[in-house]
């Protein structure tokens, strides 16, 4: 074969391996989102990949009616055939969300943060 044959004949198999790549880890992705408002706190988490334990914990801080400020957390744990996990909770009466960040966690492992967000 010519060197150009050969040259367009690797650049197509790079191309290929690389896309295969590619394929597999975004087969195997995952997201995360969180929304704070003063009233309400969520959070959501998808794994791509079915038959585990899928968990979504929301840490926050809120200001309660004399203005003590606290953490809390509130989570969901999902198992067998799903690849979401979603909680929310609304405020108690009288107290304000600040902010907070989600957390996602595969088989008890930790997979993935969302960045803060701020009522």
């Amino acid at each position: 074969m010519s060197k150009i044959k050969k040259m367009v004949l690797g650049i197509a198999l790079a191309m290929y391996v690389f896309g295969s790549s590619v394929g597999t880890c975004y087969a195997a992705s995952n997201s995360i989102e969180v929304d704070i408002t003063a009233t309400r706190a969520y959070g959501k988490f998808v794994y791509e990949e079915a038959g585990h334990q899928i968990k979504v914990t929301v840490f926050y801080t809120e200001k309660d009616s004399f203005g003590l400020i606290r953490d809390g957390d509130v989570s969901d744990t999902q198992f067998g055939n799903v690849t979401t996990a979603v909680v929310s909770r609304s405020n108690s009466n009288g107290c304000q969300y600040l902010g907070g960040y989600a957390v996602g966690y595969v088989d008890g492992s930790e997979r993935a943060v969302s960045g803060p967000a701020y009522a």
